[in-house]
C-alpha cells in the first residue's frame, strides 16, 4: 500500500509544481490531513461501503472536502473510485516528504540526555543547516538519559551520534579487539 501511495503523491506533486500551485496544494492538503488526524478518520468507511457507486463515493468526496484546490479533488477523486481513501494520510506523508524535498526542508530529532535550552536547540540546528546544505530544520527533541551527555540527531535516513553513550561503546569495541 505505501507504494500506491507514493504514487498518488508522486502525481499530484507533478502536477503542483508543473501548474505552479504548490503552496496552495500543499496548504489544503495540510489541513485535510491536520483535520482527519484530530477527528479520527472513517474514511475507510467510504472505502468499504459496497453500497456506494462511484458517483455516490465522489460525490461524499466533493461534499467533505468541498473548496479545495481543484488538482487535490482530482486526486481524491481518483482514490476514492479506487477506493483508497483509507491511504491519504499516508499519501499527505508523502507528497510532504516531496515538498520538503523541493524547499530543502527536513525533520530532525534531537535526543540530548537532558532537556536542551532554546538557545542550544537554535545552535545545534544551524550547525545541522550548515552540515547537511539543507535550508531549514523542523526540529523535535526528546531527552534520554541513558546517553549519559552528548545528543544524537537524526534527519531523514542519517544519525549523528555524539552521546558520551557512543563513544564509549566505541571504546569498549576498540578494547575488546585490541585483546
Amino acid at each position: 500500500m505505501a507504494q500506491v501511495a507514493q504514487k498518488y503523491a508522486q502525481a499530484l506533486f507533478d502536477v503542483a509544481i508543473k501548474a505552479e500551485v504548490l503552496s496552495e496544494i500543499y496548504h489544503d492538503f495540510t489541513e485535510i490531513n491536520t483535520s482527519i488526524q484530530s477527528e479520527g478518520s472513517k474514511l475507510h468507511v467510504i472505502d468499504l461501503e459496497p453500497k456506494l457507486t462511484l458517483d455516490e463515493r465522489q460525490s461524499l468526496v466533493s461534499n467533505v472536502f468541498n473548496g479545495v484546490h481543484p488538482y487535490l479533488m482530482n486526486t481524491l477523486k481518483i482514490m476514492a473510485s479506487h477506493r483508497n481513501l483509507s491511504l491519504l494520510g499516508d499519501v499527505f506523508k508523502a507528497f510532504e516528504k516531496h515538498y520538503n524535498e523541493f524547499h530543502g526542508l527536513d525533520d530532525a530529532f534531537i535526543v540530548s540526555a537532558r532537556p536542551l535550552s532554546e538557545a542550544e536547540v537554535e545552535h545545534i540546528k544551524e550547525a545541522l543547516v550548515q552540515r547537511t546544505g539543507l535550508k531549514d530544520l523542523k526540529v523535535q527533541t526528546s531527552v534520554d538519559t541513558s546517553l549519559i551527555g552528548g545528543v544524537k540527531v537524526k534527519i531523514g535516513t542519517k544519525v549523528y551520534d555524539g552521546s558520551v553513550q557512543n563513544d564509549l561503546e566505541q571504546l569498549a569495541r576498540k578494547f575488546s579487539s585490541a585483546h
